[in-house]
């Protein structure tokens, strides 16, 4: 049976909101198995943004989304990862097989980014930029389709995937999250150039009394430190400034290289900012009242979210799938 004529009524058999990472991924999959798929973006395009860590698992799930190959967006490459947790920091393989050792990436998120939409398109998704996801369209209980900026009437279609990450658009409309579960959780970040050599070996965390401290080269010559305070009042002054190991590097984006907190009215959200860029942070973690409802089910980050990782996205991909 066509795929494609299961709903002749709709518009689109999936619309997926958000075109990061995982809203990339699962266009891939629905428009390769002759779904008719809309992949709905808000930003005009690709952009730099921190997050560029990626597990050597993700090697063989990229493999699978990128036939034709990643390597361009690689930027490094490292077998462990230095952790410093109640103890001195040392080293920790990731691991390794027949093949010999498993290797981490360090990756450019706006041209990994870049390839994943590419590979969509080629797919047979309608990509879409510039284009909002406003609220669900619901009738009787279930989600029928969802109203888009700048037309007069929702898309409808028979599967909604809600990828928007931490902004959890549509979940939010249909009240499917639930409270927050631990305090505000607040990160700085920033970039440095030059050379050092402890990093150049492997990436690092390492934890204290208030808080976790990532670093790693993330390209020839440039690095990135992260630093993520346990405070529960988003008011109180951060630790500035980057680690004392990058004390020889040159900050970038002027005088201690970090992006400032700026904190946003709706609940459980924040945002990094400098000089009109947006950066990385984590919220509060939170765990969803009902992992399904009329018509609809929660999967991924957006069922239950903790603290920031240094992967993709920070929180990784979710979806808000309508139940036939």
């Amino acid at each position: 049976m066509d795929v494609r004529h299961l709903d002749p009524g709709a518009d689109a058999d999936v619309l997926i909101a958000g075109a990061g990472p995982a809203g990339c991924a699962a266009a891939i999959v629905c428009a390769a198995a002759g779904l008719r798929t809309v992949l709905a973006e808000r930003a005009p395009g690709p952009a730099a943004r921190p997050g560029e860590a990626l597990h050597p698992g993700a090697e063989t799930l990229l493999a699978r989304l990128l036939p034709d190959g990643f390597a361009d967006a690689v930027r490094a490459r490292h077998d462990g990862i230095t952790v410093g947790w109640g103890a001195p920091p040392r080293f920790q393989p990731f691991g390794r097989d027949a093949n010999g050792p498993w290797y981490g990436f360090q990756a450019d998120r706006q041209r990994l980014d870049a390839l994943l939409l590419e590979r969509a398109r080629h797919a047979g998704a309608d990509v879409r930029h510039g284009c909002r996801v406003l609220e669900p369209a619901v009738r009787t209980g279930a989600v029928t389709g969802v109203r888009l900026s700048g037309a007069a009437t929702a898309l409808r279609t028979r599967t909604v995937i809600d990828a928007t990450g931490r902004a959890r658009r549509l979940t939010r409309s249909l009240g499917l999250t639930g409270p927050p579960r631990s305090p505000r959780l607040l990160v700085r970040y920033g970039y440095a150039a030059g050379v050092c050599p402890r990093r150049d070996a492997a990436p690092a965390i390492v934890a204290d009394g208030s808080g976790w401290t990532p670093t790693a080269r993330v390209a020839p010559g440039r690095y990135q430190w992260m630093r993520l305070d346990f405070v529960p009042d988003q008011t109180r002054r951060l630790r500035a400034g980057p680690p004392d190991e990058f004390a020889g590097l040159r900050p970038e984006g002027g005088q201690g290289g970090g992006c400032q907190l700026a904190a946003e009215p709706e609940g459980g959200r924040a945002g990094l900012v400098r000089g009109g860029r947006r950066g990385g942070i984590a919220g509060p973690g939170v765990l969803a009242r009902r992992a399904a409802g009329p018509a609809v089910r929660l999967d991924g980050g957006l069922a239950g979210r903790g603290g920031p990782g240094p992967g993709p996205g920070g929180g990784g991909g979710s979806s808000l799938v309508r139940v036939p």
